[in-house]
């Protein structure tokens, strides 16, 4: 798996992510400023929702920029076969029960950590160094073992690439 691949792809798909918190951003703001929102009486709560609804966007739309502008101001970061995991590494782990060939791809990044990109047909999943995955992977070098946590068994993996 190419990292700058990986690294267009997320950039790709934070700025998708940050033009769709744009756009209900601007929706809630006119939904909390339409003459309709105007209270009728005393339990009529529908512009003060609204206009919680249009702060907690446009906190979303700040939240959504930073991680865009990270990805965009960042040139990827190399790292050589012999380093051990840190931010901005791209992790290949490879299942290690005989003949399963299921293989993982984990992209240890700063920020947006849950969002998964498809590259090839192959999911690659962002982790930042504060969830469970990323504390297990974080320090470990080429050939570690990592067991990881699925459907309530841990699944034993070992890390065949860092780039």
């Amino acid at each position: 798996m190419d990292k700058q691949d990986v690294y267009k792809a997320v950039t790709e798909a934070l700025l998708r992510r940050y033009e769709t918190a744009k756009w209900a951003a601007k929706q809630a703001h006119e939904a909390a400023t339409n003459q309709e929102s105007i209270a009728e009486n005393k339990y009529d709560t529908f512009g003060l929702e609204a206009s919680y609804l249009a702060h907690g966007q446009s906190q979303r739309v700040l939240e959504c920029e930073k991680d865009w502008l990270i990805f965009s101001k960042t040139p990827p970061v190399t790292f050589a076969e012999d380093s051990t995991v840190g931010l901005w590494s791209m992790v290949t782990l490879s299942e290690l029960e005989p003949l399963s060939g299921i293989k993982k791809y984990f992209f240890i990044s700063p920020c947006a950590g849950g969002l998964n990109v498809e590259i090839k047909g192959e999911t690659v999943y962002l982790v930042t160094a504060s969830t469970p995955v990323g504390k297990r992977l974080l320090g470990k070098m080429l050939g570690d073992e990592v067991d990881l946590p699925q459907n309530s068994r841990q699944i034993a993996y070992e890390i065949t690439s860092i780039a």
